[in-house]
């Protein structure tokens, strides 16, 4: 790997780690509030709400999305260096 590769790589999995960190307190604080109801909602609500379908977005605002990633990779390559 070269070194930008390899601070790319770094960066990736920070990212990943912050993000089953966040994964991890939602459960833990979903758990807690679960515990405390007198009637728990039924099992298909509760999922309803997390498999809604997704909304396709603009292919502008993914362009957009894309071009900003691509500048922040940059500066970010360019900052350790």
């Amino acid at each position: 790997m070269t070194p930008r590769e390899t601070i790319l790589a770094f960066e990736a999995a920070a990212w990943r780690m912050r993000q089953e960190q966040a994964r991890l307190v939602s459960l833990a604080w979903h758990v807690a509030a679960l515990s405390h109801a007198r009637r728990l909602p039924p099992l298909t609500r509760l999922l309803n709400q997390i498999l809604k379908p997704v909304q396709d977005e603009p292919i502008e605002k993914r362009r957009e999305e894309f071009e900003e990633m691509q500048r922040r990779m940059v500066q970010a390559v360019k900052r350790n260096a």
